[in-house]
């Protein structure tokens, strides 16, 4: 059996994030950030764009050539971080036309209390 006690730190061009993290992702020449939830092992959970929904995915769907990337919310603890897989794991599957990346990350870092999905 496999416990964790703490959270791993993951080298991503060398900014240093961990599991529960809010990745930032801005392309070269553009004004929007893409955001995503850090998972283990370079997972991670976020919605692309219209016509996706907020699933889990893999860390190289978001990383771009000579894009910038920033942890826009970080984690503080093990269990910050299970807690926020819990909020994450409430909005599988919600369309990106209902809660696009800001508002998917902001949910699952607590910053909308809650939501309403229709």
């Amino acid at each position: 059996m496999f416990v964790r006690t703490g959270l791993p730190t993951y080298d991503i061009a060398g900014l240093l994030v961990r599991p529960g993290d809010i990745l930032g992702r801005t392309e070269p020449g553009s004004i929007i950030e893409h955001r995503a939830l850090i998972a283990f092992d370079g997972a991670i959970g976020h919605s692309s764009g219209p016509g996706d929904v907020f699933r889990p995915g893999a860390l190289q769907e978001v990383l771009k050539d000579g894009g910038v990337i920033r942890v826009v919310y970080p984690t503080r603890s093990l269990e910050e971080t299970e807690w926020r897989f819990v909020r994450a794991n409430q909005i599988i599957g919600v369309p990106w036309w209902t809660m696009n990346c800001h508002t998917t990350t902001d949910f699952i870092a607590g910053l909308l209390p809650n939501v309403r999905l229709m």
